[in-house]
């Protein structure tokens, strides 16, 4: 089913400790989505949705200032650093756009690709992502997304494309869904592949960073593979499940075995029970640590779900009231401290 007619864009934009790339990042949007652009794709505002993550820097001052002069953005301020996740569903909370799209402020996701992203809205579908071909980062880092991405996808019981992150344009429906959906622990990429509709992707080589360092570390890193895998799967539970029963399958083998040669008279090198005591020893505790790892991986985060908290507290939300599609009043928003 094709689309026309006009359509309106909201274009969510994290921000942590990204002072340095405010200049930057409006000029280039600016430059993206100028007016004649917006008419060339059918697009009849551009709102910039943008969630300061808790910065520690003058991130929101700059922003604010953007705004002030015009800057067609919604700034919304959370009260601490909650992550890139929440912060993304944030964004999503407050879009009321016909399209949302998703990008990182470090302009490694090019604003110019959620144009094409438009237009292959109008042909039918209602999620179009990003696959990176390529990628300009650390080795130790390409060798942790490609493993990353790949482990999930074989993991999980959806599909889930590889080598697309949070990156993409979403119809209005999609972004319904996702704010529907109630769990605390946001895996963003991995939720937007379970509600499903028709979804495609569109392949680029991911840029460099043009400021600023990035702010994801490898704990950060860490932690967003293990919620998306734990959100997703429960193989790796089955996994332990396995694990318990073929160590006591190898246990009971061990000794029957060792009793049979022992009832066949037998002579071991080793006394019988000390090689019996130090194989289950071995392959004992290598099995349990791993099981109690990967449950203590689920009872964690079923901890975290079970106290319901908000995902994010709003303490400020700074707009122009001249700007069109401006967001839903504060006091009907989600998690907004009076």
């Amino acid at each position: 089913m094709t689309r026309t007619g006009p359509a309106s864009l909201d274009v969510i934009i994290p921000l942590f400790n990204e002072e340095e790339m405010i200049d930057l990042l409006t000029a280039e949007l600016s430059r993206t989505f100028s007016p004649e652009a917006l008419a060339k794709h059918g697009l009849s505002r551009v709102r910039y949705i943008m969630i300061d993550d808790g910065s520690s820097d003058n991130t929101a001052t700059a922003v604010s200032a953007k705004i002030a002069a015009g800057f067609p953005a919604v700034l919304c301020r959370l009260s601490r650093n909650f992550g890139h996740q929440n912060a993304v569903c944030a964004g999503l909370d407050y879009s009321d756009a016909d399209l949302t799209g998703v990008i990182d402020a470090d302009l490694q996701d090019p604003p110019e690709l959620l144009l094409q992203m438009a237009d292959k809205w109008r042909e039918g579908f209602h999620v179009i992502y990003a696959e990176r071909r390529k990628r300009q980062e650390s080795v130790v880092k390409r060798i942790g997304y490609w493993s990353f991405y790949r482990i999930v996808a074989f993991l999980s019981s959806v599909h889930m494309p590889l080598d697309s992150g949070d990156f993409c344009l979403m119809d209005r429906q999609v972004v319904k869904a996702l704010r529907r959906l109630p769990e605390n622990l946001r895996f963003v990429r991995g939720l937007r592949a379970w509600v499903g509709f028709k979804q495609t992707g569109l392949p680029f080589d991911r840029p460099a960073r043009k400021a600023g360092v990035t702010k994801y570390s490898f704990g950060k890193l860490y932690k967003l593979a293990t919620d998306g895998i734990a959100s997703f799967s429960i193989r790796p539970l089955k996994v332990a499940q396995v694990l318990s029963f073929s160590y006591f399958i190898l246990s009971a083998g061990l000794v029957g075995f060792l009793l049979v040669g022992l009832l066949l008279g037998h002579q071991f090198s080793i006394p019988p029970l000390t090689l019996i005591t130090y194989l289950l020893i071995v392959s004992g505790n290598g099995a349990l640590c791993l099981c109690v790892y990967i449950l203590g991986a689920y009872v964690g985060r079923t901890y975290l779900e079970v106290k319901q908290r908000p995902v994010y507290i709003v303490q400020e939300i700074v707009h122009n009231n001249d700007v069109v599609g401006t967001p839903r009043n504060a006091a009907d928003a989600p998690h907004v401290l009076d």
